[in-house]
């Protein structure tokens, strides 16, 4: 298999609800381009991506990383526990997860050190949670969700018992 996978047309074809016939005639290509392409069997040039990239609103390099074929990431797990935080840590680049329980009156301060140019997220799965950004408090319950730049001054109260995802991602 090759660095790319332009398939994807396929898929975005189907999202668009469009045959294969009607993306040919918004893209000014054949239905024979379409075909080989999706099946595997063309190599688009930079013309035809742009084309398609055209149809679908997205950039010629938006489309071209959508077929890049991608490998599973296998994620580094480990447990974790600071102060009265613990849980596990799910590590991949440019991606993280934290899974967090957390007792009533426990409280966590951000640590500039750790945060680099990343959204942080956090999702309340059970319990009841403050997390105060920059001065601004938000309380958080099952199911609801805050993002906001990690490197912002943050702390998280535990008001009732609480776990929850913190995920930080790059903002890029």
């Amino acid at each position: 298999m090759g660095k790319f996978d332009f398939s994807v047309i396929r898929n975005l074809r189907k999202k668009w609800s469009l045959s294969a016939e009607e993306l040919a005639k918004r893209a000014g290509l054949t239905r024979g381009t379409i075909a080989k392409i999706e099946a595997e069997n063309g190599n688009p040039t930079i013309d035809t991506i742009e084309a398609l990239s055209a149809v679908f609103h997205l950039s010629s390099s938006e489309l071209i990383r959508l077929a890049e074929v991608a490998q599973c990431e296998v994620a580094i797990t480990k447990p974790f526990k600071k102060g009265q935080f613990e849980g596990t840590h799910v590590w991949f680049p440019a991606f993280e997860i934290r899974h967090v329980r957390a007792r009533v009156g426990a409280r966590k301060e951000s640590d500039p050190k750790h945060h680099e140019n990343t959204a942080e997220v956090c999702l309340v799965l059970s319990g009841k949670v403050r997390v105060t950004v920059r001065g601004q408090s938000h309380e958080l319950t099952p199911g609801s969700a805050l993002r906001f730049k990690a490197l912002h001054e943050h702390e998280y109260d535990i008001v009732e018992e609480a776990e929850m995802l913190l995920i930080h991602h790059s903002m890029v």
